[in-house]
């Protein structure tokens, strides 16, 4: 129940009571993250322990286990995840806390079975890795000096003592039980490491007399010349009194104050409607501007203020819109009233010990992706609701989320505390991240549905039993999700599942989002993702060795291989190292020196990868989202990801990034012809000028033609087709390429080279480069010339930096620029600079 306050509005010189000094709040936090240690009964001593953090961390870090990461470690490391480890912290009463103050106690994140004391008495039984768990105190149970202690039980033994109470085995067996992220359990891409610790803070709450518990708002009306918020405060008050509740914007001229409002005992929720005039809408960073309303809230009594909390405002309108059409059902974003194509990648935690990634981490892969052009992470049901700061930097930064709840490829029991428990998770992450602009969309979860009616899971069981999992499934999936969404946020739409129709299933290519894996897993070749678009590409990849930073930190030896078993324990798909090889053969050399087949591997991934984005791009309006899998790893691995572990950019990230630009050409050789696309996400029309040269790899130009064209908003078109034969008109096409520039008033808008054979096949050159590097701020410029044309040329420096571009093509007789941005001090990288490239690889060096 909401209790409506009609609030006048004041612009900022006319505050009532702007000229008033006050007290500092009485809300306080104390952070609990300090001087925590650990044992467990082999152990006959203590240890120190960081707080946030995980037990296989804690060991590591007082010498007493090998890197976890490292070698063959997690062969031997699996008795962790069997014993129970116990931290135990001790605290001091805080200063000057009084008797008929609040007290609360406020473990943010506990993975995942834990028992908490406070000086020798339970204070509460933890079974959720996904909730916060809090409980009051009374200030007199607070001695002059506390032991907080806790109890983690192996999550392994935990949850089998409730599923040894069912009659039959669920797909992926017991994890089914324990809200824990899946992928500790081990992935196809990520060790299997079944942690426990204190993985988020630990806090101590103290208040006198109230406290805003929660702040939130939503939307009711947003047009261009008004904007009309409800902002939702939750009070919590250990007496009646008669208060202010204040709400202003430290960024924009926008002040609310009342006064004498009755704050009733107890929980109480409080609505304020507030008008914002013209207001400034919330955007992807590659449509405008994410532009956010700060606030913040202040509850008064008598110049005191008893508490103050901030929000951040992003006034959008966000709709999945799924529609009948000719095809089958639409499935595509609307943001702010306009389609938008949605361009991105899949994103797993940063880490198998989630609680260690600091904020410097978030920044980085946020801002990778926002340099990378793009506008969607899908946040994986197999892994973790992220902390606020990752949510915070994709409001900031202008990245939509598609939200997975944390459910994945398994079928679940629905007993009452399991049914419960997962009502309480869903809740409460719905409430805390609603208030983001950056969410998109609510999904139940990952595969349940596919793997049920495409991978022979419903035909492993009995007719009852198969029956009962499926109303399971129904009943979490199709009720009790969309039961809590539509009470807590009702603005957002849900899915119940992703794919919504998996493989085998005809629909899959025309309705609902689309994880597409014939390309790897059954090694079709990269052509069938021209093939096959589908209406949301949610899930593609292929994958990659990373870079050799990367493995030399799990490979020290010398001599590596890539089937060594050193190399296979970091290489989790049963056929991984197969598929590369497989692939590879088809499309490029595949080179005996090691650091070259890493080289080649990232090239392979980026090709086909980006055949995919390509193929999806110009499918607009058809296809309107491609988000490959996957982003980033969470250990040191081959896998799926454009960024390795140590946070290097693979090609294809590189790729990526000029794939994913707002306009770009889009070149398809489509049999005997050669169609060229040219799509568009900007929101004007375009008028364009595009220049094809054909030339050879030493820089000859056989024929230049120029077309013009106007190109709609939004809008994917085809400005060019003509067969291949006459295109080339008898030049060798494994020695010629066409280069292709597309412009607007003179100012280049891309550029793109074809090919008209496999790499394999081209017949390339060794070559000499001009290299002149200059100083810059932060970092260096280098200008690149060259006489032939060097294909995908890689530039390294053993330097820890970002380039603007590699893996690139240079062309011949044209200069190319590029940056290296650093953070370390030196003055010159010439002689540093090494290069590999296709060219090299074909001619031996």
């Amino acid at each position: 129940m909401y209790n409506s306050i009609r609030l006048l509005y004041f612009i900022a010189f006319s505050l009532v009571i702007s000229s008033c000094s006050f007290e500092e709040s009485s809300h306080r936090i104390i952070s609990l993250n300090n001087n925590w240690e650990f044992t467990s009964e082999i152990y006959n001593q203590t240890y120190p322990a960081i707080i946030p953090g995980s037990i296989h961390t804690d060991l590591f870090q007082n010498n007493l286990i090998l890197d976890p990461f490292s070698g063959e470690n997690e062969n031997y490391l699996q008795w962790i995840d069997t014993l129970m480890w116990i931290y135990t912290t001790e605290f001091k009463k805080p200063d000057g806390l009084k008797s008929d103050e609040g007290l609360e106690i406020i473990f943010k994140g506990l993975d995942t079975y834990a028992d908490v004391y406070l000086n020798d008495s339970l204070l509460f039984s933890a079974n959720n890795m996904f909730v916060p768990w809090k409980i009051k105190i009374d200030p007199n149970q607070l001695k002059i000096k506390n032991t907080l202690s806790v109890k983690l039980k192996p999550a392994i033994k935990e949850e089998l003592k409730l599923y040894k109470n069912l009659s039959f085995e669920l797909p992926e067996g017991s994890r089914a039980y324990t809200r824990k992220a899946a992928y500790h359990y081990g992935w196809d891409w990520g060790p299997k490491y079944i942690t426990s610790g204190i993985w988020q803070n630990v806090e101590l709450h103290i208040w006198n007399t109230a406290r805003i518990k929660e702040l939130n708002y939503s939307i009711q009306n947003l047009d261009s010349s008004v904007a009309k918020v409800n902002i939702h405060v939750s009070l919590e008050s250990e007496k009646d009194f008669k208060g202010t509740l204040k709400l202003n914007s430290t960024n924009q001229e926008i002040n609310y104050s009342i006064e004498d409002i009755t704050i009733k005992k107890g929980i109480h929720d409080y609505n304020i409607p507030v008008e914002i005039k013209k207001p400034k809408l919330w955007w992807t960073h590659n449509l405008g501007v994410p532009f956010l309303y700060k606030f913040e809230a202040q509850l008064i009594e008598n110049k005191q203020i008893f508490d103050s909390k901030k929000i951040n405002i992003g006034l959008r309108t966000i709709e999945l819109i799924r529609e009948p059409d000719d095809f089958g059902e639409s499935f595509y974003f609307k943001l702010n009233g306009i389609p938008v194509f949605m361009k991105g990648a899949n994103y797993i935690p940063l880490s198998s010990f989630p609680g260690n990634v600091k904020d410097i981490q978030y920044n980085k892969i946020i801002s990778d992706a926002v340099n990378a052009n793009m506008n969607m992470l899908r946040v994986w049901g197999g892994g973790i609701y992220e902390k606020d700061i990752f949510y915070d930097l994709c409001d900031k930064e202008g990245i939509l989320i598609w939200q997975d709840f944390m459910f994945a490829n398994n079928m679940f029991p629905n007993d009452s505390m399991f049914l419960e428990n997962i009502k309480n998770e869903a809740e409460f992450q719905v409430n805390r991240l609603k208030k983001h602009p950056s969410i998109a969309v609510w999904c139940g979860n990952n595969e349940i549905d596919e793997a049920w009616h495409n991978w022979g899971w419903s035909n492993s069981y009995s007719k009852k039993d198969s029956a009962e999992l499926w109303n399971n499934y129904v009943d979490i999936f199709h009720k009790i999700l969309p039961e809590i969404i539509k009470e807590n946020s009702p603005e957002i739409s849900y899915t119940s599942s992703s794919p919504l129709f998996g493989r085998g299933n005809s629909r899959s290519s025309t309705e609902g989002d689309n994880h597409y894996w014939y390309v790897w897993h059954d090694a079709y070749d990269f052509d069938w993702y021209n093939k096959v678009t589908g209406r949301f590409m949610s899930e593609f990849g292929f994958q990659s060795f990373p870079s050799i930073e990367t493995i030399e930190y799990f490979d020290t030896s010398v001599n590596k291989s890539i089937d060594s078993e050193v190399m296979l324990v970091h290489q989790k798909h049963h056929k991984g190292n197969f598929l590369i090889n497989h692939y590879m053969k088809d499309y490029y050399p595949v080179p005996e020196n090691f650091e070259d087949f890493i080289y080649i591997s990232q090239l392979l991934q980026a090709e086909g990868i980006r055949t995919g984005i390509l193929a999806q791009r110009r499918a607009k309006p058809f296809c309107m989202g491609s988000l490959y899998w996957q982003l980033n790893d969470c250990w040191p691995a081959i896998s799926w990801s454009s960024i390795d572990y140590s946070g290097n950019w693979k090609a294809l990230h590189y790729f990526a990034k000029d794939d994913f630009k707002n306009i770009i050409i889009d070149p398809y050789l489509n049999k005997d012809s050669l169609e060229i696309f040219i799509v568009s996400d900007s929101l004007k029309n375009l008028d364009i000028d595009l220049r094809l040269s054909l030339m050879n790899f030493e820089g000859e130009i056989k024929h230049i033609k120029s077309y013009q064209s106007v190109i709609p908003k939004n809008s994917s078109k085809l400005v060019y087709k003509k067969a291949i034969s006459e295109i080339l008109n008898h030049a060798d096409l494994n020695k010629y390429f066409l280069f292709i520039e597309l412009s607007h008033n003179k100012k280049i808008l891309d550029s793109r080279h074809v090919y008209f054979t496999k790499q394999k096949d081209l017949e390339l050159t060794k070559f000499e480069i001009d290299t002149k590097i200059k100083p810059i701020s932060g970092g260096f410029e280098i200008r690149l010339k060259t006489k032939s044309l060097i294909k995908n040329l890689y530039i390294q420096v053993p330097i820890k930096g970002q380039w603007s571009e590699n893996y690139f093509d240079l062309l011949p007789n044209i200069e190319k620029r590029i940056t290296f941005r650093t953070e370390v001090e030196i003055k010159n990288i010439t002689d540093k600079m090494t290069y590999n490239s296709l060219n090299q690889i074909l001619t031996n060096k």
